[in-house]
């Protein structure tokens, strides 16, 4: 039974995280993401190259093993996917990316399972839009997120949940970078 979601996402104030490094003239992870429509990449997806952004106190390295910057795009350290491989393999897509780590490596993960009839529309605030809704509040039904781990939904373009049973998985194995402080609330 579900009992709490949270968007996915990153702790930036107290975590570095990754941007993209990207040439005029190519799209961001961010928009081509977006324009996948929770569908996985071909095979003409290329690398992309990151950057390493400080955290709010100046700091930067690469203590952390998630980072959301780029959502829906998402990067974990190889060791946070290696944990968390059973959980995230079936849900979505590994993508390569470089960084200029030279001892920790990182992988891109894009999410493919998407739930629908997931949003209580007459509690909800929000504005349709032709890809997706902007969402001022989001309520979720609860009877109707069938994932016990990570998902999407249909009806926003770059929102990504995980439940209360994926966040005491990161917690138990102390994958740092995580932020479960929003929660969505359920109907």
């Amino acid at each position: 039974m579900i009992n709490n979601v949270y968007y996915l996402k990153s702790d930036m104030v107290n975590y570095c995280s990754f941007i993209q490094n990207y040439p005029d003239g190519e799209e961001s992870i961010m928009g081509r993401s977006r324009d996948q429509g929770w569908r996985r990449f071909g095979n003409d997806y290329t690398e992309i190259s990151l950057e390493l952004r400080s955290n709010d106190f100046g700091k930067k390295n690469y203590q952390f093993d998630f980072s959301s910057a780029l959502s829906p795009f998402f990067v974990f350290s190889e060791s946070g996917a290696n944990h968390l491989f059973d959980i995230l393999n079936p849900r979505g897509q590994f993508l390569g990316v470089r960084t200029a780590s030279k001892r920790k490596k990182f992988i891109g993960y894009y999410p493919t399972n998407v739930l629908s009839e997931c949003v209580d529309k007459e509690k909800s605030i929000y504005t349709e839009y032709p890809k997706g809704f902007m969402f001022e509040k989001l309520i979720l039904v609860k009877n109707n997120i069938t994932d016990e781990y990570l998902f999407s939904i249909n009806e926003n373009i770059s929102g990504v949940f995980v439940t209360d049973k994926f966040r005491k998985l990161v917690e138990k194995i102390g994958l740092l970078g995580f932020d479960f402080s929003k929660e969505i609330e359920l109907s």
